[in-house]
C-alpha cells in the first residue's frame, strides 16, 4: 500500500510540474511576439531600451538549424538600429581575421579552409554555416564605408596551419626558417622568437601587422596558462577593449548557450558582467535559445547505442527542454501555452512587474539521463540574472553535416 502512495505521489507531482501557471502565462502573453518557423526572422516587439544596450549576446545550441539563422538575422536587425562597431566570434584570432579578409571580399581562402579546425565543430563541416557566412558577406557589401563592423575572434587558438601561414605572411624573411613545425614547439618559438621579432627596432613592420603580432605573441604565451575558454575570451577581450579604446564601441556575440549566461562567475557573460572596470554591468543583454519538439546534430560514438541512428556517423537526434528523460525545464509549460508549433518567438522575461524577476521558473533544468550537463541554480537568482530574452524554438531540425 505504502509503494502504491509513493508511486500515485510521484506521479501527481510530475503532472502538477507539468502544469502551466496562469500568472505566467498571463505575463508572457503580453511580452512575446510568435513568428513562423520559415519567415525572415524581423522582430518588432524589440524597444529603444533594448536597442541602448552596448553588448548584445546570443546564444544558441550550435546543432540546431536555427541556430545560424537566428545569428543573422539578430545581427543584421540590431547593426541596422544600432550600429555594432565589433562582432565577437567564438573562434580563434586568426580564424577571425581571415574569416574578416572573406567578408571583405577577399577569395583566397575558402571558407571550408578557414573554418577547417573551427571549435565549433558542426559549423567546420556544414554548408548551411558556410552558408550564414556567405549571407554575411553579401551583407557586409552593401553596408557603407562608415557602416562597416569588424569581425574579432576571441577564442583560443586551434588551428597552427593557419597560424604558421599569416606568420609567414606578416614577418620579415629573416624570420621565417625558424617557424617550428610541430605545434609545441611553436608556442615555445613564440616566447623566444616572436618576442624578439616585437622588440627589434629595425623590423619594418606596418603598425597595423605589429599590433596583430602582438595579439598573437598574447595569444599564444596564454595559451597553455588560461586552462578555460571562458576565461580565455572573456580576458583576450577585455586586453582588447583596454587597449583599443574601445569605450564607445558596441558589440555582438554569437556563441553557444553556456557562454552568455550572466549569472555565473565562471562564463563568458558572467566575467565581463562582474567585473567593475567595465562599463557593462547595467549595459548588456543575453537572448538565448530554447527548444522543444527539435533535433540536432550528434556524433552517434557520444550516444549510447540505443539512441544512435544506426550505422551513421552522426544521429538526428530529437531534443526537447520538456523531456523528462534527458532535460526539462520548469516552468517549459508557460513557453509552449503562449506558442504554437513551428515557430521562433522572442520572449521578454524582463519587462516591468514581470515574475521572472524573482523567480527561476523558465530556468531551472533537471534530468533522469544526463547526457548534456544542467547549470545548478545558484541560491538567491532569479531567472533573469541569466539572460533577459529568450528565442523559443519549436520544431526546429538538425544540421546536416557534409558527410551523414
Amino acid at each position: 500500500m505504502k509503494k502504491r502512495n509513493i508511486i500515485a505521489l510521484l506521479i501527481l507531482s510530475t503532472l502538477i510540474a507539468s502544469c502551466s501557471s496562469s500568472k505566467y502565462v498571463n505575463y508572457l502573453k503580453n511580452n512575446t511576439e510568435v513568428l513562423p518557423l520559415s519567415d525572415s526572422l524581423q522582430f518588432h516587439s524589440l524597444d529603444n531600451d533594448f536597442y541602448n544596450q552596448k553588448l548584445f549576446f546570443v546564444g544558441e545550441i550550435h546543432e540546431v538549424n536555427t541556430s545560424p539563422r537566428i545569428d543573422f538575422a539578430m545581427f543584421t536587425q540590431i547593426n541596422e538600429n544600432r550600429k555594432i562597431d565589433y562582432y565577437l566570434a567564438e573562434m580563434d584570432l586568426i580564424q577571425g581575421y581571415y574569416l574578416q579578409k572573406y567578408l571583405e571580399g577577399s577569395n583566397e581562402l575558402t571558407l571550408k579552409e578557414i573554418l577547417k579546425n573551427w571549435v565549433v565543430y558542426i559549423g567546420s563541416i556544414s554548408e548551411q554555416y558556410r552558408q550564414k557566412w556567405v549571407k554575411m558577406r553579401q551583407y557586409y557589401a552593401e553596408l557603407p564605408d562608415n557602416s562597416k563592423f569588424k569581425l574579432i575572434g576571441i577564442d583560443k587558438i586551434v588551428d597552427h596551419n593557419l597560424l604558421r601561414k599569416l606568420l609567414k605572411e606578416k614577418l620579415p624573411n629573416k624570420y621565417l626558417v625558424s617557424i617550428p613545425l610541430d605545434n609545441k614547439e611553436l608556442v615555445l618559438w613564440s616566447e623566444n622568437m616572436l618576442k624578439k621579432v616585437l622588440n627589434d627596432k629595425d623590423h619594418n613592420i606596418e603598425i597595423e601587422d605589429l599590433k596583430l603580432l602582438e595579439d598573437i605573441y598574447f595569444n599564444l604565451s596564454n595559451l597553455n596558462k588560461i586552462k578555460s575558454r571562458d576565461k580565455f575570451m572573456y580576458t583576450n577581450f577585455k586586453r582588447y577593449y583596454e587597449q583599443n579604446q574601445w569605450e564607445n564601441k558596441t558589440f555582438y556575440g554569437g556563441f553557444g548557450f553556456a557562454h552568455t549566461l550572466q549569472a555565473y562567475d565562471y562564463t563568458l557573460a558572467g566575467r565581463i558582467k562582474k567585473d567593475t572596470l567595465l562599463p557593462f554591468s547595467n549595459k548588456m543583454v543575453s537572448m538565448n535559445a530554447l527548444y522543444v519538439d527539435s533535433r540536432l546534430t550528434v556524433q552517434s560514438r557520444a550516444l549510447p547505442k540505443f539512441l544512435q541512428d544506426k550505422g551513421k556517423e552522426f544521429t538526428r537526434f530529437k531534443f526537447s527542454y520538456d523531456s523528462r528523460l534527458f532535460m526539462y525545464i520548469k516552468g517549459i509549460a508557460d513557453y509552449k501555452k503562449v506558442t504554437k508549433p513551428n515557430t521562433i518567438s522572442l520572449i521578454k522575461l524582463d519587462s516591468k512587474n514581470s515574475p521572472y524577476l524573482q523567480s527561476t521558473r523558465g530556468t531551472k533544468t533537471k534530468s533522469l539521463i544526463p547526457i548534456w550537463e544542467g547549470f545548478d541554480i545558484l541560491e538567491g537568482s532569479s531567472t533573469t540574472d541569466y539572460a533577459q530574452y529568450i528565442f523559443f524554438v519549436r520544431n526546429a531540425d538538425w544540421i546536416i553535416p557534409d558527410v551523414e
